[in-house]
């Protein structure tokens, strides 16, 4: 599995490498939340994720990247920004929630 950061621009870089720090513990049970925007197979169109904070990826055994944006404790502070990610134009974003080593679990909540 492969697992790339972008460059942040977000107000709280601290806790967002806490939080990427507990998805990467392969032993961790803790849910983190975050916000799908995309999955691709191949490279996406560049510019296709201009502009979003805390943007990361991670490569899955299936062979598929799949991007995020932000990590969040609650889930209702992940539903909000999800809301927010699909009046930007990525009418398909979900909440995920994933534990250590980057399991998926799949949380979406209309």
């Amino acid at each position: 599995m492969c697992f790339t950061t972008f460059g942040s621009i977000a107000q709280n870089q601290d806790d967002f490498e806490s939080l990427i720090s507990v998805l990467q513990d392969k032993n961790s049970q803790e849910i983190i939340y975050s916000i799908q925007l995309g999955t691709f197979k191949k490279q996406h169109k560049e510019g296709y994720f201009d502009n979003v904070e805390q943007l990361f990826s991670h490569s899955y055994d299936d062979g598929l990247t799949r991007f995020f944006s932000k990590l969040f404790k609650s889930l209702n502070d992940a539903i909000a920004y999800r809301d927010s990610m699909r009046l930007e134009g990525f009418a398909d974003a979900f909440v995920l929630g994933m534990d250590g080593g980057f399991d998926r679990i799949l949380i979406d909540v209309d």
